[in-house]
C-alpha cells in the first residue's frame, strides 16, 4: 500500500510506499508526528501509527547531536565576537559572563581552531614571501612540511598559552576554570591570526607597517591577557601584574620545546 504525507509546510507529498516511510522516518526527514494517510484516502493519521516506532542508529543520533552542538556554538561565537570585534580587550569578561563557563569554553576552543586553521596558512605563504625578499629571487618554493603537521605546530601556541594560564591560575589559587583558560586563548589566538591575515594583504616588503601590525598584536594580547586573569581568572591586579610576563614566557617557552619535538 501506499501512502501521502505531510511535509513541514503541510504540503501533501506522496504517494510512497510503507518501505520507504519508514525510510524516511529512520533518516529523520519525517517525524513520529508527521500526518500520514493511504493513498486510497482516510482519516490523517500519525506516522508513528503506520510505521511504528523507528529505532534511530546510535550513528545517526551522535551525528545530530553533534551537528546541535556545533550549529549552538557558532551561534555562541558569534556573539561572542560581536563584542571582541568592538573591544578585544574590554569586551574579553562580558563576553565570558554573557555565555556562561561552559558555552564559553566550547567557543574558546571553536576560536582556536577557526585561527589555527587561518594562521597555518597564511604562516606558510609569509614564511614564503620573506623568503623569496631575502633572497631576491621570484617564485623560490619553501619546504613548510606537510601542512597537517604545519596545523599541529600551530596549534602548540593556544594550547600552551591555555596551559600557562591555568598553572598561573592555580598557582595562585583563585577561582577560575579551566573553561575561562581556554576562552582566553582562543580571544587572543584569535587577534594573533586577525593580525597575520592582515600582514599577510600587507605584503612583506611594507616592513614598516609589519612592524606596527606586531606591536598591535603584542599589546592587545598583553592586555587580553591581564584582563583574562583579573577579570576571569579572578586574580588581583598586583599579582596579575607579576603573572602576565611569566605567562608569556612560560608560552613560549612551551611551544618552542613542543616545536623541537615534533621537527
Amino acid at each position: 500500500m501506499n501512502y501521502h504525507y505531510l511535509d513541514e509546510q503541510s504540503r501533501e507529498i506522496g504517494p510512497v510506499s510503507l518501505e520507504n516511510l519508514k525510510a524516511f522516518r529512520l533518516a529523520n526527514a519525517i517525524q513520529d508526528h508527521t500526518l500520514v494517510r493511504p493513498e486510497s484516502g482516510g482519516p490523517w493519521l500519525p506516522c508513528v501509527s503506520v510505521v511504528g516506532t523507528v529505532e534511530v542508529p546510535a550513528a545517526a543520533k551522535l551525528q545530530t547531536e553533534a551537528a546541535k552542538v556545533v550549529s549552538a556554538t557558532y551561534a555562541d561565537a558569534k556573539e561572542a565576537l560581536a563584542l571582541l570585534a568592538i573591544n578585544p580587550v574590554g569586551g574579553l569578561a562580558p563576553a565570558y559572563k554573557m555565555l556562561g563557563d561552559s558555552r564559553a569554553g566550547a567557543v574558546g576552543i571553536f576560536f582556536i581552531i577557526v585561527a589555527v586553521g587561518s594562521a597555518a596558512f597564511v604562516v606558510s605563504r609569509l614564511i614564503g614571501g620573506l623568503t623569496s625578499m631575502s633572497s631576491g629571487m621570484v617564485n623560490i618554493s619553501v619546504d613548510t612540511g606537510d601542512f597537517s603537521k604545519l596545523l599541529l605546530r600551530t596549534a602548540v601556541v593556544p594550547v600552551a598559552l591555555a596551559c600557562s594560564l591555568a598553572l598561573a591560575r592555580l598557582m595562585n589559587q583563585r577561582g577560575g576554570r579551566i573553561q575561562g583558560d581556554l576562552f582566553i586563548a582562543g580571544a587572543i589566538t584569535l587577534v594573533q591570526a586577525v593580525g597575520l591575515v592582515v600582514a599577510n594583504i600587507v605584503g612583506v616588503k611594507n616592513v614598516e607597517v609589519l612592524g606596527i601590525i606586531a606591536l598591535l598584536v603584542v599589546c592587545i594580547t598583553v592586555l587580553q591577557i591581564f584582563v583574562g586573569l583579573t577579570r576571569i581568572s579572578e586574580l588581583t591586579e598586583p599579582r596579575a601584574t607579576l603573572a602576565v610576563p611569566i605567562v608569556t614566557a612560560l608560552a613560549a617557552w612551551l611551544s618552542t620545546v613542543i616545536w623541537r619535538a615534533t621537527m
